[in-house]
């Protein structure tokens, strides 16, 4: 009896060990992989790219867009290209160009006023096909050619191009369509995705005035910072107020998150982005319009290299080496997988240093 109890009793402290052994190495393991978790938070001005950026980490790193999620993203297409034939309508009567055609004017002034589009609706083929012809029409062209003197977003210009397209009610948006889709991204965003072994976080923010309050609730933890500045800025005004310009908040919105206290162990990139436009843009519009001081020449890389330097300027508590900065056209995939790459890279060396795994360079 005795020495059966002895026994019972040892199974039992065993049993008790081994499970004890149990909870250690999960809670090990779940302690490693929260810190091995890589939280990234994008940051930066309005319609500086950042929702652009979630997508194509969404297109490279997991399965992109379903059927379901393509066929969303329908309303918003069909209320970008309302508001742009909008703008510009009201932007050729405030610079006095006329129409090519009347009718094409009669169209704007009476029937696209009255266009409602209901809530996750699209609008009637009739419609589509009247903006269609307002657009082809020569009076807009020359109006779209003044698009840096009035409120136009940036993917604008390749929905309209493809306007034709969309006329029919059972379009459906491809990937592409998806990356010029402006939509104003509301509270914050989650995207997980897993590359070369390691899990990441992305956390989208709003970057509008009346958004940026909520950045507070992101900043737990966050592995790496990523701020987009949109390079085609400089002569843009903010849409919140029509008299900021653009960049130049960008540069103080940089200025407040590079030097905050809540991002002094963070990994810190900058991305530089819409390089596409600024190629386009600095040989019509000279960077003196934000910077009075410039005297380089009108020429894409003078003028992304005082952009940057001007960026850089903003940093005021941290090595310069430790800011990293890449150049960006958010909405060319094989672009943005090739910076991505180089970054990703950095910031799992940084985040590793930074629990102990490995040394710090």
């Amino acid at each position: 009896m005795g020495c059966a109890l002895g026994l019972s009793g040892t199974a039992e402290e065993r049993e008790a060990k081994e499970k004890s052994r149990r909870i250690n190495s999960t809670i090990k393991e779940d302690y490693i992989k929260d810190r091995t978790l890589i939280k990234l938070l994008l940051l930066g001005a309005g319609e500086s790219g950042k929702s652009t950026i979630v997508k194509q980490m969404k297109i490279i790193h997991t399965s992109g867009f379903d059927k379901e999620e393509r066929m969303s993203y329908r309303h918003a297409l069909h209320t970008n290209l309302l508001d742009a034939i909008r703008a510009i309508s009201d932007a050729m009567v405030l610079f006095g160009i006329e129409y090519d055609s009347i009718q094409n004017e009669l169209l704007a002034r009476e029937k696209v006023p009255d266009m409602v589009i209901q809530h996750k609706s699209i609008l009637p083929e009739g419609d589509v096909a009247i903006l269609a012809a307002i657009y082809h029409d020569g009076g807009i062209q020359r109006c779209m050619q003044r698009a840096h003197s009035f409120h136009l977003s940036d993917g604008a210009s390749y929905l309209l191009e493809n306007i034709d397209r969309f006329v029919k009610k059972d379009f459906l948006p491809t990937e592409q369509d998806i990356l010029h889709i402006r939509v104003e991204t509301k509270g914050i965003i989650e995207v997980s995705f897993q590359y070369r072994q390691a899990n990441f976080l992305l956390f989208d923010v709003g970057g509008q005035r009346n958004e940026r309050r909520k950045w507070i609730h992101c900043f737990d933890n966050v592995t790496a910072v990523i701020f987009c500045a949109s390079l085609s800025d400089y002569d843009m005004m903010l849409a919140e107020d029509g008299c900021t310009n653009r960049m130049v908040e960008s540069l103080q919105l940089f200025r407040g998150v590079v030097n905050s206290k809540s991002f002094s162990r963070t990994s810190m990139l900058l991305f530089l982005n819409k390089t596409d436009l600024l190629k386009k843009k600095i040989k019509m519009f000279p960077l003196t319009l934000a910077f009075s001081e410039y005297r380089g020449p009108s020429e894409y890389e003078p003028a992304v290299n005082y952009i940057e330097g001007k960026f850089m300027d903003m940093n005021t508590s941290r090595e310069a080496d430790r800011i990293y900065v890449h150049r960006t056209c958010a909405t060319d995939t094989n672009t943005v997988k090739s910076v991505f790459k180089v970054a990703a890279q950095t910031i799992i060396k940084n985040n590793l240093a930074e629990i102990g795994l490995i040394s710090p360079s």
